[in-house]
């Protein structure tokens, strides 16, 4: 741990900006069981990270031709400039207004609990980041095939394990999530071709699969230690509070029901001696609230 941190320069670093381009995936909207994710360009990927507040700010923009890829996720065409902040214990989304919209009228931000943990987890799985929270919580090591196997739980709850290799290169880190529509889902990010970058020792190439298929690929262009990023957690974001669940129903027919008023909706089919839901979205609460109202 400590030929990495000295590696990696990770006690001098306490922010850090990296540039990259490639591709993101749209985890969870494969078209078949046995396909990887849908694959969307990634022109620009611009990550900001505070590592003493443990908060980054994700910059993407993203382009798709006039044929989305086979599968699902949300539609569009053209170019799609995205802006994702984990600030702490809160995760928020940067509207981007229209290229017309007057000066002055961006939109507030749009809370995001759902993506902390996972957001939260990339700030450590970052090389500099895993070794820094290494060493703040009492990892463990043991020998392992290619390095040194380093593990250790972050937040009293989310393992990380990593392997560093005899140069002090972090090679991989795997962190478990919650995902709604896989479940208890590996996470895994594989670094290569280290150099340097203007005194920064960064990985040239990353690789990020979840659930076994690739979900970010991003070449590295530019690296950029102690720049400054000073993120704060807005204050609609950080006095948010979810909107209470809510289940309409509609009846379509004779024993069929359509029954909405979240982000995703359900059918439900009335048989002789019991009932079909069809989708049951999009976590746990949900879920139970459309198996009640059925």
């Amino acid at each position: 741990l400590q030929t990495a941190a000295d590696t990696l320069g990770a006690a001098k670093i306490k922010t850090l900006q990296f540039t990259g381009s490639g591709a993101n995936f749209s985890v969870g909207q494969n078209y078949l069981p046995n396909e990887p994710w849908p694959k969307v360009d990634v022109k620009n990927y611009t990550a900001s990270i505070n590592y003493d507040t443990g908060s980054m700010r994700a910059e993407l923009l993203r382009t798709m031709g006039a044929v989305m890829p086979r599968g699902g996720g949300a539609p569009f065409f053209g170019e799609q400039r995205q802006i994702q902040v984990v600030g702490g214990n809160y995760a928020w989304n940067v509207p981007v207004p229209p290229a017309n919209a007057p000066a002055g009228a961006a939109p507030p931000a749009a809370a995001a609990p759902d993506t902390q943990v996972e957001r939260m987890l990339a700030v450590w799985s970052t090389p500099q980041g895993f070794v820094k929270a290494a060493m703040a919580n009492n990892a463990s090591t043991r020998n392992a095939r290619g390095g040194t196997e380093v593990s250790f739980t972050v937040g009293g709850k989310y393992k990380m394990t990593g392997i560093i290799n005899a140069q002090g290169q972090v090679e991989k880190v795997q962190t478990w999530i919650d995902h709604p529509i896989v479940g208890d889902m590996l996470v895994e990010t594989t670094y290569s071709g280290y150099k340097d970058f203007g005194g920064v020792m960064f990985p040239s190439h990353l690789v990020q699969t979840q659930d076994g298929y690739p979900s970010l690929d991003l070449t590295i262009s530019a690296v950029t230690a102690n720049p400054a990023v000073d993120i704060t957690v807005p204050e609609n974001v950080r006095t948010f509070t979810p909107a209470p669940l809510r289940v309409e129903s509609q009846k379509m027919g004779d024993g069929v029901f359509y029954l909405t008023g979240g982000t995703h909706h359900s059918l439900v089919v009335e048989m002789k001696d019991h009932i079909v839901v069809v989708d049951t979205p999009n976590n746990e609460a949900r879920a139970s609230a459309v198996l009640a109202k059925a």
